[in-house]
């Protein structure tokens, strides 16, 4: 019987010994007269009994056994240690008849915290740990390298608000992460974010952060979406150079002749929709990857597109309305778009209608025909690399494709001289040559 229960039952036996009247009873339980009355009738029919509750020693047919919660745990240490525990839950709610705040609130109790829990919380977790250690407690194996996990700085994830001014395709920010995502290798992440709907268009991971993941990311946003309105981007070289003229890149031509806008910045905050969605990407993605067991870089950006990007999008990005949709149709064919998404230099034809790049010769070839052309020495012609790879060249406002000849230095041989060489005497001086005198006096 508890305290309150207790001060009923006193109170009620006053009443029937006369020691207290009905209305000081009211003051005294904070009850009403019909209440008071209802205590009285139980004491008489059920005595003390009465005010004890049923439900007293029996186990509550709601309550999570215990041997769940520990098979959850175990779960989490063991194969889910690097998800944060809103993740855990999403991946498990439909395995385990449990709720996330009886999940929490049994993972606090064991000193189980999350990778993204607030400094403060982090703080009393490591003291706490820290003296169970020091003080020789017997402390599970797989807490102790949670907790070494957990004293790495944790970053903070952003909340996500609506940008009701900016429609999809209105702007769309770019940026690359490089951690080591998969398989102990670092490499870049490159994404593509559209501030207005907050959806992720496209990922791709490469070793290192360069112009080609980003020519990755603009085609297949151009095929699955449209061509965006503006294009917002950090200020490295593959956006802009000589004093941030992002018409002299190839980038910033790409978006020339597609008709975007390019904005580089120095400012992160001014692209802190991708700059948010790189911290989520580092508190799921990395775990999600260890956890299927991908270590090469074409099952991650499989992954990438096909499962991660979408279940993120589900979760977090907005609908697009295409009545407002800022995004242009894409009237290209993947031919055309091969050729405009593409690496472009300018090079001279030679006397022989050849072109040279890499120290190598090539020959731009009619690509309906496949005949060879030929053109005069000088002839001013740019040279493509295309998004799938090869090589062809642009002459007079017409495409050609490019076919590797043999290096013209090892076809070209001179012929050799037959005739013997000379043979040279070496010069020796006489002895009374001036060179031979001695200068000593």
């Amino acid at each position: 019987m508890n305290k309150k229960q207790m001060l009923e039952l006193e109170t009620i036996k006053r009443i029937l010994n006369n020691e207290i009247k009905v209305k000081e009873a009211i003051v005294i339980l904070n009850q009403s007269r019909r209440n008071i009355n209802r205590l009285i009738n139980k004491y008489k029919e059920q005595g003390e009994q009465g005010f004890i509750h049923k439900n007293k020693g029996k186990s509550n047919k709601n309550k999570i056994s215990k041997k769940i919660i520990e098979e959850l745990e175990d779960l989490y240490l063991t194969e889910y240690f690097d998800y944060n525990i809103v993740a855990f839950y999403e991946e498990i709610e439909n395995k385990y008849d449990v709720s996330y705040d009886v999940i929490l609130k049994a993972f606090k109790n064991d000193d189980i915290i999350s990778p993204i829990a607030h400094k403060e919380t982090i703080k009393i977790y490591n003291e706490k740990i820290n003296k169970a250690i020091n003080g020789e407690e017997k402390v599970e194996e797989e807490k102790i390298e949670l907790f070494k996990s957990r004293m790495i700085e944790v970053e903070k994830a952003h909340i996500r608000r609506p940008s009701n001014n900016y429609a999809f395709g209105q702007e769309i920010q770019m940026d690359a992460c490089f951690k080591i995502w998969f398989g102990g290798i670092a490499s870049a992440l490159h994404l593509a974010v559209d501030k207005g709907t907050k959806k992720v268009l496209f990922g791709w991971f490469e070793y290192e952060e360069i112009t080609k993941g980003y020519f990755v990311l603009l085609y297949n946003i151009i095929v699955n979406y449209g061509i965006p309105e503006k294009i917002k981007t950090d200020n490295r070289n593959s956006f802009s150079n000589q004093k941030n003229k992002v018409d002299t890149t190839q980038f910033g031509t790409i978006c020339n002749m597609l008709g975007i806008k390019l904005i580089t910045t120095s400012v992160s905050t001014s692209k802190a929709n991708v700059e948010r969605e790189n911290a989520t990407f580092k508190n799921r993605l990395i775990a999600e990857l260890r956890h299927e067991g991908i270590e090469k870089i074409e099952e991650a950006n499989e992954y990438l597109n096909k499962i991660f990007i979408p279940k993120m999008n589900k979760k977090f990005s907005y609908e697009i309305n295409n009545k407002t949709s800022r995004m242009k149709a894409n009237n290209y064919t993947e031919e055309e778009l091969n050729l405009i998404i593409s690496e472009k230099y300018n090079r001279i034809i030679d006397n022989a209608s050849s072109i040279k790049y890499d120290k190598k010769y090539y020959i731009p070839i009619n690509p309906r025909t496949g005949e060879v052309m030929a053109f005069m020495n000088h002839t001013k012609c740019l040279f493509i690399i295309t998004y799938n790879g090869e090589y062809w060249c642009q002459i007079e406002d017409k495409y050609y494709q490019l076919m590797e000849v043999e290096n013209r230095d090892k076809t070209m041989k001179k012929e050799k001289d037959n005739k013997k060489e000379k043979e040279v005497k070496k010069y020796i001086p006489p002895a009374n040559h001036p060179w031979k005198k001695s200068y000593k006096i």
